[in-house]
């Protein structure tokens, strides 16, 4: 599991059919324990839930990586009861000949029982209370052995993950990094940070600057003027100043009109709103058009593709091609303002 608070899989790989789009308006209730009556992966299930009117959320494999065929907003086919299909989120565990899993695949399952749990605020996992396993709706075999020989072990181990998630946070300990010496000038940095790394590279590349009063400023709002600024300075331009007397003003002006020329920027009903903040789908555009940036396809496993604006769609699947953006949790947030640090980071994935 890539992030188990937030529920992100190892790896997405949605059906196109076999499940029910929405909950019907019911709430999540419980988790709903199966197994896979084999030793399957999460693209092993995904084939047979293609052709079989059956499905679950997730996919538990035997060393314990964790798919989803299913997102959790949606209703699996899982039960045989569409009410509890439509009030659960269903769990598939690969098992072995004799109805067992591996202890792999237990621990997994247990810990994202209890993921889910706390997600949906169903309290501490307890059977036939906030799990059920698959036998209590219908006449089957299934969850195995799950809910004879290794009943015990597995909720004995969610429990135990519901209490290790639901302790506090520990304080940050305050960070023994330092800076690297190009970022020594600036006083806001966090050395821990995940920026400290592009920002490094864009300062030392002259990409990106401070504000003159020892701030960089990471997680402010990139707005558009600093972002044209940005990438003028990344494409090296050469403004015409023909007297050394006279200066453009406001800081901005130069890069503006050097990236209106260049089909980089063309603002809208004659405006170009340099100090409005700039959001990643406009950054990604002006980095698209700077670079004649073509997308080959749509990009898979972004459950917020839909919010890219028609306008940004090819700038933006592009730059996730080109690893320009590598989206976070499954999000690209295409309409979120980018971040200084963010835009510093997305010019270094293109050129350095």
């Amino acid at each position: 599991m890539i992030d188990w608070e937030n529920l992100q899989p190892d790896k997405i790989k949605l059906l196109a059919k076999h499940f029910t789009s929405g909950r019907r308006g019911k709430k999540v209730e419980f988790v709903g324990i199966h197994y896979m009556a084999g030793n399957l992966t999460t693209e092993g299930c995904w084939n047979v839930w293609q052709t079989r009117e059956a499905s679950a959320h997730y996919c538990v494999e035997d060393d314990g990586t964790i798919g989803q065929t299913v997102y959790d907003r949606d209703t699996s086919w899982a039960l045989g009861d569409f009410d509890a299909n439509c009030r659960s989120i269903n769990i598939e565990h690969a098992s072995m000949a004799d109805g067992t899993v591996t202890d792999h695949t237990l621990d997994a399952g247990a810990h994202l029982t209890a993921a889910i749990c706390l997600s949906y605020q169903l309290g501490k996992p307890a059977w036939l209370v906030n799990v059920f396993p698959h036998c209590y709706f219908m006449a089957t075999s299934c969850p195995g052995q799950l809910y004879k020989s290794q009943k015990d072990a597995y909720i004995a181990r969610a429990q135990y993950w519901y209490d290790e998630m639901s302790k506090p946070a520990e304080p940050a300990k305050p960070s023994e990094l330092t800076l690297p010496d190009a970022l020594k000038q600036f006083t806001d940095l966090d050395s821990a940070a995940w920026y400290i790394t592009p920002l490094e590279k864009a300062v030392s590349a002259g990409y990106i600057n401070g504000y003159g009063d020892g701030r960089l400023g990471p997680d402010d709002s990139l707005t558009r003027g600093q972002a044209v600024c940005m990438v003028a300075n990344a494409a090296d331009a050469i403004f015409d100043h023909p007297f050394d007397d006279v200066t453009a003003s406001p800081f901005y002006y130069d890069a503006v009109a050097w990236a209106k020329s260049e089909g980089i920027v063309s603002g809208h009903d004659g405006e170009f709103r340099p100090n409005d903040p700039c959001t990643r789908a406009e950054f990604a555009a002006m980095l698209s058009n700077w670079q004649n940036g073509e997308a080959v396809g749509e990009p898979a496993g972004y459950s917020d593709w839909g919010a890219v604006p028609d306008w940004a769609k090819n700038a933006v699947a592009w730059a996730i091609e080109n690893a320009v953006i590598s989206g976070n949790a499954g999000l690209i947030r295409p309409n979120d303002h980018c971040t200084r640090a963010e835009g510093a980071s997305m010019l270094v994935n293109l050129l350095l």
